[in-house]
């Protein structure tokens, strides 16, 4: 069992630590949440069924630990100067970013960081299912089975939570340029 958790651990722990980093938004938080989950996941390892697969198991206690910090205190949005994880795929793919000019580049990271900060104030749930779908390359089925929710609730609230970020970033950039 101890080897297993062992595996577990190796190859769960960089997925468990970007998810949660992309929820909590700090890298303090998101540690301390990625040994939240592995906790969890070594204590409950027998009551793990098999009905699911493994990786969802995990991104459900993963989903129930940082949904739970971010009821517990309002985490504060990131400085626009943090830099973001390495992965590149997400949302902000449809901003482009084969632009020459550097002053084009530093407004896209820009752009890009405010829509982090502005999925972190979205409702828990809604940013969880957004940055799941987005930032996880999770499919709405593997979302509905983490978060424990049916399959029509996510893509509800992944409705709701980009029609509220676009809400909230046409305040502040003004509406979309044709």
């Amino acid at each position: 069992m101890a080897e297993s958790f062992r595996q577990i651990l190796m190859e769960y722990q960089n997925r468990v630590y970007n998810q949660a980093f992309r929820m909590l938004g700090s890298h303090e938080d998101a540690e301390e949440a990625t040994q939240d989950v592995f906790l969890r996941v070594h204590r409950s390892m027998g009551e793990f069924r098999g009905e699911s697969k493994l990786s969802t198991w995990i991104y459900s206690i993963t989903s129930n630990v940082c949904i739970s910090r971010l009821r517990k205190k309002q985490i504060p949005t990131s400085s626009l100067d943090k830099a973001f994880d390495d992965s590149g795929d997400s949302l902000f793919d449809i901003i482009p970013s084969d632009c020459a000019d550097p002053s084009e580049l530093l407004e896209n990271d820009q752009m890009k960081r405010m829509i982090r900060d502005h999925v972190r104030k979205l409702p828990p749930k809604w940013a969880m299912a957004i940055t799941m779908y987005h930032f996880g390359d999770r499919s709405y089925e593997e979302i509905a089975e983490a978060m424990g929710i049916p399959k029509a609730t996510v893509a509800t609230y992944i409705l709701r939570g980009r029609n509220q970020l676009a809400a909230e970033l046409s305040k502040v950039i003004g509406p979309a340029r044709a």
